[in-house]
């Protein structure tokens, strides 16, 4: 038995409208988050810090995918998912500060 793309809009559209809700979220939240780069790159720059540190990339991914894990999300799939952030932030920076490293983030 086959329902209606009427019907199965029905049946989703509270569970879309909850998930276009946490999109628009976590948007705010990486524009924030990229705001607070902008910033870093600033001070960065002034005091001659390269863009990309390598230690405090891994750090960050492991917490994210540690608190990832700990609430019952695959930690794997958090960790790659702030390679990519990580990875767009600091081109992101590296350009701002122009190009004080390659702006890629060392796995």
């Amino acid at each position: 038995m086959s329902k209606t793309d009427s019907a199965v809009k029905e049946i989703l559209a509270p569970y879309r409208k909850e998930i276009d809700a946490i999109d628009k979220e976590l948007v705010a939240l990486l524009v924030r988050r990229f705001q607070i780069v902008q910033e870093v790159a600033g001070i960065k720059g002034r005091h001659g810090i390269p863009s990309v540190l390598p230690d405090r990339v891994e750090e960050v991914r492991k917490n994210a995918a540690d608190m990832a894990a700990a609430q019952g999300l695959d930690g794997k799939f958090v960790y790659d998912l702030y390679t990519q952030i990580i990875d767009y932030a600091c081109s992101f920076e590296d350009d701002l500060m122009g190009g004080q490293t390659d702006g890629k983030a060392q796995q």
